[in-house]
């Protein structure tokens, strides 16, 4: 009966811990690891919105550890409400709060599509309306993004 009261206290730790994506560090970085046809998916977040949670471990998740996603995306998690600097895309530091002003990503959640010089290559994907059909849109606005990624 220990053991599994012990597994039940446990089991939130571990299932928040499965959906844990990269933090938004260093863009810089990031750009170097990209493929040519390889995008940035980054997803601008707070820590107190549940909606982000869904869109971090329904949808982001499961593709980032899906070997066809890795092919064409490195996903990103930018937390906006946070009051640090990270470093962008010329190696110089930014905060978080004007990066997220730079690609209108106050609103949360919102998924930003960006190639290796932080251009958008798509506009934001901003919240989520329907769930059953949101992986849906998300895979047009990756697709959306490779084509322009193809086309620079």
């Amino acid at each position: 009966m220990a053991r599994l009261l012990a597994l039940l206290l446990f089991l939130p730790w571990l299932i928040a811990q499965a959906g844990e994506l990269p933090k938004a560090q260093n863009f810089q970085l990031d750009a170097k690891q990209l493929q040519p046809q390889q995008l940035l998916l980054v997803l601008a977040s707070r820590h107190d919105c549940s909606y982000c949670s869904l869109i971090r471990n329904d949808f982001l998740y499961p593709m980032s550890q899906n070997p066809g996603y890795q092919k064409k995306l490195i996903i990103r998690e930018l937390k906006i409400d946070e009051n640090k600097k990270i470093i962008d895309f010329d190696g110089r530091p930014i905060a978080v709060k004007e990066l997220a002003r730079r690609y209108n990503a106050s609103l949360t959640p919102t998924l930003m599509f960006l190639d290796k010089t932080g251009k958008q290559l798509t506009k934001n994907h901003v919240g989520i309306t329907t769930p059953e059909f949101f992986g849906f849109y998300l895979d047009q606005s990756i697709e959306a993004a490779l084509e322009h990624l193809a086309i620079q």
